[in-house]
């Protein structure tokens, strides 16, 4: 019956610790939000559609089917390349508005890159 009061004790202490507690508000934020917006608006590409999805003609030799199917791997490939690419980009940008609110100032931006050895690789 012992740990029952040492649960009862740490609820307690866990509850006034909590009411202690003032949440602060953060004044920043459409500062941040706009900034990420910017970004992403600026890095961001377009993602060209793909053809309409159409029944394609018989290939006429097995030769053409394989070279067929190389060439819709290929565009799958490039599809997904792009889209990947556009990812990154728009993460970098959120990254990079979270860490400097101000990025014409660079300052941030460089004390990071320099703290968690960031090079120009992605």
């Amino acid at each position: 019956m012992d740990w029952k009061l040492e649960l009862d004790a740490l609820i307690e202490s866990t509850m006034a610790f909590v009411k202690d507690i003032k949440p602060q508000s953060i004044s920043d934020t459409p500062l941040v939000v706009r900034t990420a917006e910017k970004s992403l608006a600026d890095t961001s590409k377009p993602i060209p559609l793909p053809a309409a999805n159409t029944l394609m003609p018989r290939p006429t030799s097995e030769r053409d089917e394989i070279l067929q199917r190389v060439s819709n791997f290929r565009a799958h490939q490039k599809k997904m390349a792009l889209e990947r690419e556009d990812y990154y980009l728009r993460t970098k940008a959120k990254m990079l508005a979270a860490i400097d609110p101000n990025p014409a100032s660079g300052k941030n931006l460089a004390t990071f890159a320099a703290k968690y050895e960031v090079g120009g690789s992605q």
